[in-house]
């Protein structure tokens, strides 16, 4: 698994970038990517208390999510007078697109809308005939003098934790759904 996280020189906003290689088909993994389950519950993840559903619906070869979410990260002492742990609420906004294999996502805090913005694409395709590949590409930004970068970096810390036990919850998942992992 490769993680690289970059803050854009000059400005206040984080680019990230993880990639993940899985040892099943594209073919494979696809129908369980855009299906009708979730594949692994989120709320087990770091950082996480909650994950409601919202919005699910399907429109031809695209499926449209939102949830509801509350995290309860560790706040940066620089930034706790500004961010208590009741604001850490937002709406993920997904859309799985099967012509291209990806996710993309739209994350809309419901605290300073106005002054934060994530926007991320998880990309699947395929590695070789047996393994698949993963490339999450996202941006964080957060204007908040001072303290936005802290908190950009922060966040994208816990992104990393979420995401790596993430990828080990779906490859169970494939295993139990689609067999053990080829390398």
């Amino acid at each position: 698994m490769g993680i690289g996280c970059m803050a854009v020189a000059g400005e206040s906003q984080m680019n990230y970038r993880i990639e993940d290689t899985f040892g099943w088909p594209i073919e494979a993994v696809v129908p369980l990517l855009g299906g009708d389950k979730e594949l692994i519950a989120f709320e087990d993840l770091p950082n996480v208390n909650m994950r409601k559903q919202i919005m699910r619906r399907r429109d031809g070869t695209k499926l449209f999510k939102v949830f509801e979410w509350n995290v309860h990260g560790q706040i940066p002492k620089a930034a706790q007078k500004v961010i208590s742990p009741e604001k850490l609420k937002f709406t993920e906004y997904s859309v799985w697109d099967d012509e291209t294999c990806c996710f993309d996502t739209r994350i809309e805090p419901h605290f300073m809308k106005n002054l934060v913005s994530c926007h991320s694409k998880s990309t699947w395709r395929r590695l070789d005939d047996a393994r698949s590949h993963r490339v999450i590409e996202g941006r964080l930004d957060i204007q908040i003098p001072l303290i936005g970068p802290v908190v950009e970096k922060t966040i994208i810390d816990y992104l990393k934790k979420n995401t790596a036990k993430g990828t080990v919850a779906m490859k169970k998942v494939f295993t139990e759904r689609i067999g053990p992992e080829k390398s």
